[in-house]
């Protein structure tokens, strides 16, 4: 796994925004894998241009994450006319209210593959998936660019005014951050 994060930070220091992309790209694509790509986007906030950042992350992320549906249609070919039936009585009651929802899985830490996957058994409206995974990873992405942009703006101001404290306290607020992300339940408290 280790190689497969190198590979994506190498291809976004060599290739800035393409490598962005393609990083998003991967880091989206499968859940075997999970890669950081979110820190990845909010380094690259500091050097890059954070919008257009954010919106080819944004992308990448979205056709990424597009797999999952696409494996979940492809899987729809295996069910047995009786338990379409019962997906199709599911997908009117999503129907209402899909979108949003799966805008909320998009930009938030959700797994998107728990909601994608089914929603490809269900054969969901790809449209209307794809604008609304598209609409939810943007944001998620350029949140991630522009937090890396004014953080690094943010904690140069408190190592030049705060000195070894001022570092102390932000490597902390960085390490319960990164703590929260990563070992958190999400699903238990959303």
């Amino acid at each position: 796994m280790i190689d497969f994060i190198q590979l994506i930070l190498n291809l976004v220091e060599e290739y800035g925004y393409l490598g962005a992309f393609i990083g998003s790209l991967l880091g989206n694509i499968t859940v075997a894998l999970p890669t950081p790509y979110a820190f990845m986007i909010a380094a690259l906030g500091v050097n890059l241009n954070p919008f257009i950042l954010g919106l080819v992350s944004g992308l990448g992320s979205t056709i990424g994450e597009l797999v999952s549906y696409l494996a979940g249609r492809a899987g729809r070919r295996m069910i047995n006319p009786r338990q379409k039936e019962r997906l199709d009585r599911v997908k009117a009651l999503i129907d209402r209210y899909g979108p949003w929802v799966i805008v909320l899985f998009a930009v938030t830490p959700l797994p998107d593959d728990l909601l994608l996957v089914p929603l490809g058994l269900m054969s969901y409206d790809f449209r209307t998936l794809a604008v609304s995974v598209w609409l939810g990873k943007t944001m998620l992405t350029l949140f991630l660019a522009y937090a890396g942009y004014y953080g690094f703006i943010y904690m140069g101001n408190i190592f030049q005014s705060s000195g070894y404290i001022g570092l102390v306290v932000s490597l902390v607020a960085i390490a319960l951050m990164v703590f929260a992300l990563l070992r958190l339940d999400w699903d238990r408290y959303i």
